[in-house]
């Protein structure tokens, strides 16, 4: 293929591209475009051209090796009303300098000791399913596994737990922020955003329950005798090391968002994901249950104890390539540049897939089936190193990916040695490809005290 010949991509609708597609089925269409016309190919957006790029030497090439000419796209600056600044969305210096102050406190040093607090929370929220197991009722894991990784959040960065009805309205807050988001990424023009329909004056609202919330905790903890040494106490004592400055109050908020939603709702939609696999996967749950008999002895887990504890790992690495919490992302190019062979303007949008990647029939073998042995160490070493982005990449690689995997850990070990899960909901739940990667209908199951054979 010459430099300048393009290659073919999926056909539009004139002037609006192939937006009303992405808008009714995203990840559906872009998995049978991929099939269709292999690893890169045009996306005609609206007047404009995107590529869709879907093998692991484009992802190291925009994540590692030319990333910092490649920023976040307008696309994610939709989620700013609740984001604001924080490290998810922010960009050059201020990203720099966040980041530097941030990532001390996700040292795992630091992470291992939150795992005290973690263990609490797991235990007290396994009371919950002991009475479930009791009245045999069935409910929502989803929902379940979001008030769990929410309290878990809550508790390790701010040092308590708000009151029930206000974590839940807390929690509501977050999806609904979650959803509207992911539908006001592909609007064509902001108008819509601005009309008072009953749908934006729900975001509206979920935007204040957040942010009311998150002010009143920093008022209170800033007007405490001590900042206390959880993550928010953490975070507000922390000092730029060439300026000697805090964060404002403003980045404190925008921070405790970012990290608030990147640590509770993708950490819970995996959880509910790996209940779902588990329960059709018997033989892994066994070996799992197992691993956590051996090495537990009863204990809660700790640290020490998830370093032996493989298989465990391994199933969460699957969880997490079968249904990445964050399916895709779009970067722009700032300056012209060339990936593998082919030429890219300045301004022309690159998205890429991690669901995509993760089934990628050229690198994983099966990429259907649920396996966790595929993360043996000697088949990693056999892979691209950027075939498996479940927390992105490079310089922005997700600061909190290892308090997740530690918590995934964590809650399936303690809730799987002690309960039976029946999921009752369907085999093959509908994927809803919205900011995170969730089923379209929750996963629900009952629970009942384990059965050791």
């Amino acid at each position: 293929m010459s430099k300048h010949q393009y290659p073919a991509g999926p056909k539009g609708y004139p002037f609006l591209g192939v937006l009303p597609m992405l808008r009714a089925d995203a990840l559906g269409f872009l998995e049978r475009a991929a099939a269709e016309f292999g690893d890169f190919f045009p996306l005609r957006i609206f007047m404009s051209n995107s590529y869709l790029l879907n093998h692991p030497a484009h992802v190291e090439h925009v994540l590692q090796t030319n990333y910092r000419n490649y920023r976040k796209s307008p696309m994610a600056q939709k989620l700013k009303p609740i984001l604001g600044n924080g490290l998810f969305l922010s960009e050059g210096e201020l990203w720099t300098r966040q980041r530097k102050l941030i990532a001390p406190s996700f040292f795992r040093q630091r992470v291992d000791a939150m795992s005290g607090v973690m263990a609490q929370v797991i235990n007290e929220h396994a009371a919950k399913w002991s009475a479930r197991a009791e009245t045999q009722e069935e409910f929502s894991l989803s929902e379940d596994m979001s008030c769990l990784t929410l309290e878990v959040a809550l508790r390790t960065m701010f040092g308590n737990s708000l009151s029930e009805s206000e974590g839940e309205a807390f929690s509501r807050a977050l999806v609904v922020g979650n959803e509207v988001g992911a539908e006001r990424i592909w609007n064509l023009t902001p108008i819509t955003e601005i009309i008072p329909t009953a749908r934006n004056r729900e975001y509206k609202r979920a935007v204040e329950t957040l942010d009311s919330t998150v002010w009143r905790i920093i008022r209170e903890r800033r007007a405490a005798p001590e900042t206390g040494d959880d993550l928010l106490g953490i975070l507000i004592g922390a000092r730029d090391a060439e300026t000697n400055e805090a964060m404002s109050d403003q980045q404190l908020r925008d921070e405790v968002l970012s990290l608030l939603l990147a640590g509770h709702d993708t950490t819970a939609v995996m959880l509910s994901w790996a209940f779902h696999f588990l329960a059709q996967h018997p033989t892994c749950m066994e070996k799992l249950r197992d691993e956590a008999d051996t090495v537990l002895a009863g204990c809660d887990p700790t640290p020490d104890h998830l370093k032996k504890m493989d298989y465990t790992k391994r199933v969460t690495q699957e969880v997490a390539r079968m249904r990445p919490s964050l399916w895709w992302f779009a970067r722009v190019a700032q300056e012209d540049d060339v990936i593998c062979g082919q030429p890219i303007k300045a301004g022309t949008t690159v998205m890429i897939s991690q669901y995509l990647i993760h089934h990628h029939p050229s690198i994983w073998e099966e990429p259907k089936l649920f396996n966790p042995d595929r993360f043996l160490p000697d088949r990693v070493a056999k892979r691209p190193k950027f075939a498996y982005l479940p927390f992105s990449a490079g310089p922005r690689v997700c600061i909190g990916s290892g308090f997740a995997v530690m918590e995934m850990q964590m809650v399936l070990a303690t809730l799987l040695r002690a309960f039976d899960v029946t999921v009752t909901s369907d085999d093959e739940p509908e994927l809803a490809p919205i900011i995170t990667l969730r089923p379209k209908d929750d996963i629900t199951a009952r629970v009942k005290p384990r059965l050791r054979h």
